[in-house]
């Protein structure tokens, strides 16, 4: 027999128990008429004292152990978290000048609805119309130089051409002036110097058709590279013009989207530089930002049902950001909050949600004893206990999930002092939550 952690006490307890319910039952056998009588009236206010007392009675009557007992169940092991969430508008931006200029005036104020693409901040744009004329006039000047390097080349090709034709024919009458002499000069018709002064020709001939080529091609060569500078003049033109012309619409500072001013950050007659922040805006919509340990982050996906709770009333808000890395020992979360009209930005709540722990036989923690370091329950099987070892998955609250224990199992809550594996119980049912829960903050 193997002695649990109430030792040889226990089973001296037991022995003792047993032999004062047969000294019971002897003397209740030599019970007179009058104290049956009176045992009649006893077990009716016995009976006006409930039924969870009379099973009670009935046990010791009969030698078994009262004991509260409780059914078990498998399942999902479930905890309720509560951390504190702050009240925030979905959508903030700080909006900046993208021109530098001075404030001529501030058509919003703190405080004011806006919708997308109204002016907050309106800058002095007196520089920047006289550079959109000028960014125009350059751009006409780009052009018409363009069109006048396209005319004189359409003037100056023709020409060129034409030299070209002419230098040709005379090579061609210079080459039939030369095989006229040399034919001549053979047949003794002709002197050798006119065949030299026909060779001259010739050769004079032959390099005036080649310059007349070259002046062509290098006047068109030139005349492609001069009408490519111009083209490219007018394109940069062009783009100082488009600049010049957002330059002066960004001297008016234009909500980006719907919302309300929440900060003003300049004046009329202030200078603003490039990129200095002017006012800022915050959205209409609301969301709530919290945080929450690194074990609980895995099990929040986008999409996690929770409730915030604000001054008494509770909101229906679900994560609408996937977890980040963790934050001094925190990981930053974002939920979405419909209805949210009533909530003022900055207001501090409560965020209640609830986490998945583990998967087992749910059992209540008043069920498990130990021994010898090892955990364990008595189940009750026909009347009788038996020892069942358990392994702890996960504790939240008063349940713990275990593994080592079959569904619909009927476990003993609070082993009285003594109970041993095969003791005889009479088991008062306690119902069991399928799921238990446990509140904790988080900070």
């Amino acid at each position: 027999m193997k002695i649990d952690r109430y030792g040889k006490t226990g089973l001296a307890l037991a022995v003792l128990a047993s032999a004062l319910s047969l000294a019971a039952l002897g003397s209740c056998g030599k019970t007179s008429a009058a104290g049956g009588s009176a045992g009649q009236s006893g077990g009716s206010a016995g009976q006006s004292g409930g039924n969870a007392q009379g099973a009670a009675a009935s046990g010791r009557r009969l030698g078994l152990i009262p004991v509260q007992a409780a059914i078990v169940q498998v399942g999902e092991l479930t905890a309720d978290r509560g951390t504190s969430g702050q009240v925030v508008p979905d959508t903030l931006s700080q909006v900046a000048a993208q021109v530098a200029g001075v404030v001529k005036s501030t058509p919003r104020q703190v405080g004011d609805w806006v919708r997308a693409g109204d002016i907050v901040v309106q800058l002095d744009d007196a520089q920047f119309k006289l550079a959109l004329g000028s960014a125009q006039a350059a751009l006409d000047s780009a052009k018409l130089n363009l069109e006048i390097g396209l005319y004189n080349e359409k003037q100056a090709n023709p020409k060129l051409a034409i030299d070209v034709q002419s230098a040709q024919s005379a090579l061609d009458a210079a080459q039939k002036n030369y095989e006229a002499q040399k034919a001549l000069y053979a047949l003794g018709g002709t002197s050798a110097s006119q065949l030299d002064t026909a060779r001259t020709q010739l050769s004079q001939a032959q390099s005036g058709l080649e310059g007349a080529k070259t002046a062509l091609d290098q006047n068109q060569k030139s005349g492609e590279q001069n009408i490519a500078q111009l083209r490219v003049a007018v394109d940069q033109a062009q783009i100082q013009l488009q600049q010049a012309r957002l330059n002066l619409q960004y001297t008016a500072i234009r909500a980006p989207f719907a919302g309300q001013v929440s900060v003003l950050s300049v004046n009329p007659g202030m200078y603003v530089g490039l990129n200095t922040p002017s006012f800022t805006l915050v959205s209409a919509g609301r969301e709530i930002d919290f945080n929450v340990p690194p074990s609980d982050a895995a099990g929040l996906p986008v999409g996690t049902p929770m409730r915030f709770t604000y001054n008494g009333k509770e909101y229906s808000i679900r994560v609408s950001q996937a977890p980040s890395a963790p934050i001094q020992g925190l990981v930053p979360m974002v939920a979405s909050v419909g209805g949210a009209a009533g909530l003022p930005f900055g207001s501090v709540g409560t965020v209640s949600y609830t986490v998945a722990m583990a998967r087992g036989a749910l059992v209540p923690v008043a069920a498990l004893s130990t021994l010898e370091n090892r955990n364990y329950v008595f189940t009750i099987e026909n009347g009788k206990t038996v020892r069942k070892y358990v392994t702890i998955i996960a504790e939240a609250g008063i349940t713990a999930a275990v593994s080592g224990l079959d569904n619909g199992a009927t476990v003993v809550l609070n082993p009285p002092p003594g109970l041993l594996e095969g003791s005889q119980v009479q088991a008062s049912m306690v119902p069991a939550s399928p799921a238990a829960s446990q509140t904790a903050g988080n900070s």
